[in-house]
């Protein structure tokens, strides 16, 4: 099915605008959405035979999730599901709803299996965000876990940003089954401002006490807290803002985001400005989720995302720590059948954490 998908589907689809490509892309999920049948029929030729990943207090049918940018609005997680993901990541969402930056704002380079996004968190704001995952995709449920991404409005002053991921985390947090806070979007101005020291501590701290004041006024478990970090800052910075994820309670972290550097490769350079995914991010990714798992002896979780294009490259993430993966410019490229086929591929790799 994927080979069908590369040498007849993809070339068509490609022959658009990256956005416009998007764009149908999410008219055809929202059909699969709207009805159970083709579901069914997407299922059928994407079982997988996967056994479950038990994680921070989750249950994951298999390794492979879709990250966060796919499906801005959760409008399409059944149809995820479908697929073969064994859990999907919604987002990123802020407190009111926004158009993102303008447009051309999506590329795609073949060449290297990249995607460079300028989007700017374009999503319809957390209220009614919330009640689509309450109408479509509510807990009780489902049959994968579902992660929220949440971020700060582009309009908001950083100094001001613990604000919006508190509106956002309130209104999440009896629906999400692990929250995602989105410190490294290099597309929302200074919002990587959040990785220094000044901003980072007292930022972290706020988030996981209001998580578990949040647990006691709704009487569940504090919601599993994720940080999404940067490929960009050093490794010094990293260590830091790990250490006290960890100290703070902090569930895990996903390593990484997208790119802002064009590394050595003069290539690169020609890229369009904005965050840079796909291949040419694999090598960087993976040493930052080494070194985080080397400097957290293996046992603080990590979700690793970054260049994960086959199955050799998933297996380097897994190797370098992390317990679970992401994608998503693979799925662009390799086609709606990937993740099934690679959670088949990975189902002997099965990792547990108490």
């Amino acid at each position: 099915m994927n080979l069908f998908y590369r040498k007849l589907i993809r070339p068509i689809i490609f022959r658009l605008e990256a956005e416009n490509a998007h764009n149908l892309a999410c008219r055809f999920l929202s059909f699969t959405e709207k009805y159970k049948v083709p579901r069914s029929l997407i299922k059928y030729f994407s079982q997988e035979h996967s056994y479950p990943v038990n994680l921070f207090g989750l249950s994951f049918p298999n390794q492979i999730g879709l990250a966060a940018g796919m499906d801005k609005n959760a409008e399409f997680p059944n149809s995820f599901s479908a697929f073969g993901f064994g859990h999907v990541e919604v987002g990123t969402i802020t407190p009111e709803g926004q158009t993102g930056n303008p447009k051309p704002r999506l590329f795609r380079y073949p060449e290297y299996s990249a995607i460079v996004n300028r989007m700017g968190f374009n999503n319809l704001g957390v209220e009614k965000i919330s009640r689509k995952i309450q109408l479509n995709f509510p807990k009780q449920k489902r049959t994968i876990p579902l992660g929220i991404n949440i971020g700060k409005g582009k309009n908001t002053p950083i100094d001001n940003a613990i604000e919006d991921y508190r509106v956002c985390l309130k209104k999440v947090v009896t629906l999400a089954d692990y929250v995602t806070i989105n410190i490294s979007s290099p597309n929302t101005p200074n919002l990587r401002k959040l990785h220094h020291s000044d901003f980072i501590i007292p930022f972290l701290k706020e988030l996981s006490n209001l998580n578990t004041e949040l647990a006691k006024q709704h009487q569940q478990a504090p919601v599993p807290l994720l940080l999404k970090i940067s490929p960009d800052e050093s490794f010094h910075t990293l260590e830091l803002i790990v250490s006290k994820a960890v100290d703070l309670g902090f569930s895990g972290i996903i390593a990484t985001n997208t790119s802002i550097s064009r590394f050595s490769n003069k290539d690169y350079k020609d890229f369009e400005t904005g965050g840079l995914s796909g291949n040419p991010i694999e090598s960087k990714s993976l040493s930052i989720v080494k070194f985080l798992a080397k400097v957290t002896d293996h046992n603080f979780p990590i979700i690793g995302v970054g260049g994960i294009s086959c199955l050799d490259s998933a297996l380097r993430k897994l190797d370098a720590g992390a317990s679970l993966i992401q994608i998503y410019s693979s799925f662009v490229y390799n086609g709606p059948f990937f993740p099934s086929d690679l959670a088949k591929a990975l189902r002997y790799r099965n990792k547990s954490w108490p």
